[in-house]
């Protein structure tokens, strides 16, 4: 009786990780986060005001801040 307690405990313990192991896969938890690049402005004088635009885009369901230049 006791053999067949711990049998089953160790399985429901493996079942529970591997659950939990593919549910972090799943949601990329395991991925490297990308390198994030720097935007520069351009060095020649420009007609106008420059700003650095910013907004959020779904990549492989994790959101990420795109940031560029943009020139008036």
């Amino acid at each position: 009786m006791t053999k067949a307690f711990v049998i089953g405990s160790i399985a429901a313990l493996m079942a529970l990780t591997a659950i939990f192991v593919g549910g972090a896969s799943a949601t990329g938890y395991f991925k490297r986060a990308p390198v994030v690049s720097t935007v520069e402005l351009p060095l020649d004088p420009v007609a106008g005001d420059c700003v650095v635009q910013t907004r959020w885009v779904s990549d492989a369901g994790q959101m990420r801040q795109v940031e560029r230049a943009v020139c008036y």
